[in-house]
């Protein structure tokens, strides 16, 4: 049709060529306006076909926005949550306090010497293994010879004047029988006045000055005596000094600690405490030593046993048994919020758990070597009690819960409903005016109840129930912070599939 009108139009122009300017300028127009026309029609139709497609867009995301929300809030109001559950079982606990401590040998002995000297001689080296009564080291023994051939020279010369001594009191008793003796004769001539007075007295005073001089001799002799023996108590002594100059084994065991060497000054336990030469250990018998925190300390018992386990030997535990608790407390951190108090504990290590360990010595035999040094690091378990076929549940079963109501707001205009309380609070005590029990949420067709319990012992594990649920009740164990801030009781819940 376009192109009908279009040859119309030519051919009415050209027949009109002849008429006038003005009907060919009216022509033209008509003309123009018919592609105007033409180009407003093509443009209203693709106008209105894409209103359409708008439209149809429009519909489709609002209907599937709504369907969206609408299986969005219906399925929020129908979602449970999901809890874990364990069945409550018989079984057997066994309490324990476990802790880490060092190896030690239970008799360790430590040989320092009694004289002070520089170390000449050293005959055993860290590791040895020495016999009681066996040479050690020797101290350098010059000046101590020197002090025992002096104190010789002197117990020599108190004997000299104790022998002096002895003869000085036979002089004495010998002039006092003779001066007695001239006396009698003195008295009987002056009885018959052949002498004077004078003569008389001369005898006696000569007589009585012996008997003093007999007298003072017998202190002599006494003073003589202490001398000697003050002289032969220090020659034992230079002895002995000379004699510790070589230090010997106290024992029988192996030398776990060697602190000095060859041409070293050492201190004797005269002066003070005195240097520590060497420690002699019997590794045949070894224990761990253990800090205990005093919550522990009350559990643990002389006798107990205990499972030990050795950083350098793994694959194998030890058994042992307690032997010794200390009555007083050692503390660390003192006057800090990490101050800590704690007591120690030894473990004897059971030797028969540890013999098929030791290996023989080249060279030696009938000796073995223990597998055990002093100081490794061990974990002990200390088995404090024992509970059999008791309940028992997990320990994370085991949660707190308030005992407090909440009542509900008055409503309506100035009339008020009865009040009903509403659900435990079930969150953690905020305040101490709030009572706090132990309780266990059992789940019981798809909904959890609560009963509160009591508690027995526990293990890292498990916690045994002594009151409150029964065998092959069903707990719930998680998650933790389901089960502690937005479960209550009479909860629907959905059980996990268990893996």
């Amino acid at each position: 049709m376009i192109l009908f009108l279009k040859l119309k139009s030519w051919s009415f122009i050209r027949a009109k060529k002849s008429n006038s300017k003005s009907y060919f300028i009216i022509l033209l127009k008509y003309s123009k306006n018919q592609k105007a026309g033409k180009r407003y029609m093509n443009q209203t139709q693709k106008l209105k076909k894409s209103r359409g497609r708008r439209g149809m867009w429009i519909l489709m995301v609002i209907l599937l926005t709504g369907g969206g929300l609408f299986w969005y809030f219906s399925n929020q109001k129908e979602d449970l949550l999901k809890v874990e559950t364990a069945i409550a079982a018989k079984r057997t606990i066994f309490a324990r306090v476990t802790e880490s401590g060092t190896i030690q040998p239970t008799i360790e002995v430590p040989i320092a010497p009694d004289i002070s000297g520089e170390v000449v001689e050293l005959y055993v080296k860290e590791g040895q293994i020495v016999k009681k009564g066996q040479l050690l080291a020797v101290v350098r023994p010059d000046n101590y010879k020197a002090a025992l051939e002096q104190a010789q020279a002197a117990v020599n010369t108190a004997n000299s004047d104790y022998l002096q001594a002895q003869a000085s009191i036979q002089q004495t008793e010998v002039n006092i029988g003779q001066d007695s003796v001239n006396v009698n004769r003195l008295r009987k001539l002056h009885k018959e006045k052949l002498i004077s007075d004078q003569e008389l007295e001369n005898g006696v005073l000569k007589y009585n000055l012996s008997k003093s001089q007999h007298e003072a001799t017998k202190f002599t002799i006494q003073s003589a005596f202490y001398r000697l023996k003050s002289s032969e108590a220090s020659l034992k002594q230079a002895k002995q000094n000379l004699d510790r100059t070589s230090i010997y084994a106290s024992m029988d065991g192996t030398v776990t600690k060697l602190s000095v060497e060859v041409g070293q000054k050492v201190v004797g336990t005269v002066q003070m405490a005195g240097t520590e030469m060497l420690k002699i250990a019997d590794l045949s018998s070894m224990e761990v030593v253990v800090d205990i925190n005093e919550n522990e300390i009350t559990k643990v018992n002389t006798g107990d046993s205990a499972v030990i386990e050795v950083d350098a030997i793994r694959d194998k535990k030890f058994t042992g048994i307690v032997t010794d608790i200390a009555y007083s407390a050692s503390k660390s951190g003192v006057g800090t919020s990490d101050q800590v108090t704690s007591f120690q504990v030894k473990v004897r290590i059971s030797p028969s758990s540890y013999t098929e360990m030791a290996a023989g010595i080249a060279g030696e035999p009938g000796i073995r070597r223990m597998p055990f040094r002093p100081g490794m690091s061990a974990l002990v378990e200390i088995y404090t009690d024992k509970a059999e076929d008791i309940v028992a549940i997990p320990l994370q079963a085991i949660t707190l819960h308030k005992e407090k109501k909440i009542e509900e707001p008055t409503k309506g205009f100035g009339k008020s409903e009865e009040k009903k309380p509403v659900k435990e609070d079930k969150r953690p005590p905020e305040d101490n005016t709030q009572s706090v029990k132990e309780v266990v949420l059992v789940l019981d067709n798809g909904k959890v109840k609560e009963f509160p319990v009591r508690l027995g012992i526990k293990d890292d594990t498990y916690i045994e129930i002594t009151e409150g649920i029964s065998i092959g009740a069903k707990v719930v164990i998680g998650p933790y912070t389901v089960l502690t801030k937005e479960l209550f009781d009479g909860m629907e819940v959905e059980e996990m599939p268990k893996p």
